[in-house]
């Protein structure tokens, strides 16, 4: 009788994190893997739109380190919005300089939304 039990595999006790280090390590985790998520939609899309207008990734090395070099600028714009670091974020900061005009802009935008703020305060 017992030759039609069927066993099932031992899965085990789940672990959870014990500390408040795991829980965050555990939190970093599940936020990195949202924006890798994210960030591989985003280039999919990106891709996709690229292939529709003649774009399309041949097979050699510069068409595969140019969008691979896309593919890491998408993850870390994501990962910066999550306070996740990337190496790219040295690269980018060093390398990109915002104008003035732009600057201005962005110190308007500011105000305007400490303003928001305290209207809603």
């Amino acid at each position: 009788m017992t030759e039609n039990i069927v066993n099932f595999p031992n899965k085990g006790p789940e672990m959870f994190p014990s500390t408040i280090e795991e829980s965050l390590d555990h939190i970093q985790s599940v936020r990195q893997e949202y924006c890798d998520e994210v960030a591989d939609d985003v280039f999919e899309a990106m891709a996709s739109v690229l292939s529709t207008y003649g774009f399309v990734v041949r097979m050699n090395e510069n068409h595969i380190k140019d969008f691979t070099f896309a593919e890491e600028t998408i993850k870390a714009l994501v990962y910066r919005y999550k306070r996740i670091g990337h190496p790219f974020h040295e690269i980018i900061d060093n390398v990109i300089t915002i104008s003035d005009e732009v600057q201005q802009d962005l110190e308007k935008a500011k105000e305007k939304e400490q303003q928001e703020n305290n209207l809603t305060s």
